[in-house]
């Protein structure tokens, strides 16, 4: 079958993303709050978002002001889309109107193909031989671990949708990440850290398995990042992407990882916080032909619109559970 490319140009949403498998069971549904963690994680990630953010953050009513600006932004910047969709504004699109008007509907499934890599959730893949669950997140000069709750599909207006992996992360102190005089870097399963914050695009993840690190103990893994071979764009291939039941690249399963009952306990018991990961949502993209690295509207800017109520909600049901 052709490929045929994205409908919508937002760099946020890919052609190389498919999910798979049935939905997953109301427990895994996404509460009212977390598709609004999600949306608001989506907009501060979002490359074309960024002439808003910093547009918001200057006016002299968020001065700067983070927490205010990460409670108000969503509201302002329907607002702006809204206001000046028929003013030829450079930075304004169809697809950001889109974008604005939040997820119509969340969706969630146990697995994941992007860009021919299966990925596959973590209470899915406890049942198999291979590991398929552990997942890496480059941040600004900090990498982060841990393993895929579940792949949130946001589905906004049109048909617009956003994957995202919710994960669960390590924690990323220096108690709790160690690397020997090797290069290996071994990470303590039993704590966790940025559960206010576990959303992450799928296309910016890498996949990594977990070997046990024998001197430091049960608690401990070492991390090791999968680089499949002969995996390339499908639309530079002129080819379809894996469906979530083709054989996709999988790694063989080498430990397990400690249950969320004793993550808990192991943060308590540690004294371990809470923290928002500074994200880096850089979107990994193989071209075939270059080796894999690891590694003015003059009125916005002097006044906020008068917002004197919030942005009528959708009516449609936000976890969009089917049994």
């Amino acid at each position: 079958m052709e490929e045929h490319a994205p409908r919508f140009n937002l760099s946020i949403v890919s052609s190389d993303v498919e999910v798979g498998g049935a939905r997953l069971s109301a427990e895994y549904a996404l509460s009212d709050e977390e598709i609004a963690i999600a949306h608001w994680w989506v907009l501060i990630n979002c490359e074309e978002v960024k002439y808003w953010k910093e547009l918001h953050l200057s006016f002299p009513e968020v001065d700067g002001d983070l927490e205010y600006h990460n409670i108000t932004f969503a509201n302002y910047f329907r607002t702006w889309m809204d206001m000046i969709k028929s003013d030829d504004n450079p930075n304004w699109s169809h697809e950001l109107l889109l974008l604005a008007m939040q997820p119509q509907r969340a969706r969630v499934y146990p697995t994941c193909t992007v860009n021919g890599v299966k990925f596959v959730s973590e209470e899915r893949d406890n049942r198999r031989r291979t590991q398929n669950s552990r997942v890496m997140a480059k941040g600004h000069g900090l990498d982060y671990y841990g393993v895929l709750h579940s792949v949130a599909e946001l589905v906004y207006a049109e048909g617009m949708k956003v994957h995202l992996f919710k994960c669960r992360w390590f924690d990323t102190g220096a108690q709790s990440m160690k690397m020997d005089q090797y290069g290996n870097l071994s990470v303590n399963t039993t704590t966790s850290a940025y559960e206010d914050d576990p959303f992450v695009f799928a296309t910016s993840v890498k996949q990594v398995f977990y070997l046990d690190d024998l001197a430091r103990g049960d608690a401990w893994k070492i991390a090791n990042i999968v680089h499949p071979r002969n995996i390339y764009r499908a639309a530079t291939l002129g080819v379809t992407i894996p469906g979530p039941e083709a054989d996709a690249y999988q790694e063989p399963n080498a430990v397990g990882i400690h249950d969320v009952a004793t993550v808990r306990e192991n943060n308590v018991k540690y004294g371990q916080v809470l923290r928002i990961r500074d994200e880096d949502s850089t979107f990994i993209d193989v071209d075939p032909n270059e080796e894999t690295d690891d590694d003015s509207d003059d009125e916005l800017r002097h006044k906020l619109p008068d917002i004197n109520s919030d942005i009528e909600e959708d009516s449609s049901d936000d976890s969009d559970y089917e049994p």
